[in-house]
């Protein structure tokens, strides 16, 4: 097993976990974390990437993650993967990620994701982060 893969597993444990603190101290101070349909949610630094997780995932129980595929050049890793999103009330919610993560050492300088925002709202339950307007609700509209 590769450094890069041994971190990324680690990372993936930390998220499993909603240990945003462990994530966040995994981050450069200049981390990028950037979800490509909500380019205006993108965040930069340890504190701001905790802070962020925590909103979107705060409220789940967990977050296991499966790694299908990974491609290693230099200190970039993509990376394609599914994250089932275990809710309270016992809905889920599974949603496959394509993903460039960029390392400086040990620390990750970019996390960029790329995913369907319909696939992932429309599984989500209503009481989910309902700052997030429902993309069925505005194309029903």
């Amino acid at each position: 097993m590769s450094n890069r893969r041994a971190l990324l597993d680690g990372l993936f444990g930390d998220l499993e976990r909603l240990d945003f603190d462990a994530v966040a101290a995994r981050c450069a101070s200049d981390c990028v974390y950037e979800d490509v349909p909500y380019a205006d949610a993108t965040v930069t630094g340890p504190e701001a990437i905790r802070a962020k997780l925590a909103l979107g995932l705060g409220s789940l129980e967990k977050l296991p993650t499966t790694i299908h595929e990974l491609a290693e050049m230099g200190d970039t890793v993509l990376v394609e993967r599914t994250e089932v999103w275990h809710h309270p009330s016992g809905e889920r919610a599974t949603l496959r990620v394509a993903a460039v993560f960029k390392f400086r050492g040990d620390q990750l300088v970019l996390w960029r994701d790329y995913w369907d925002a319909r696939t992932l709202l429309d599984q989500q339950p209503k009481a989910w982060l309902p700052i997030i307007p429902r993309l069925v609700e505005q194309t029903a509209a």
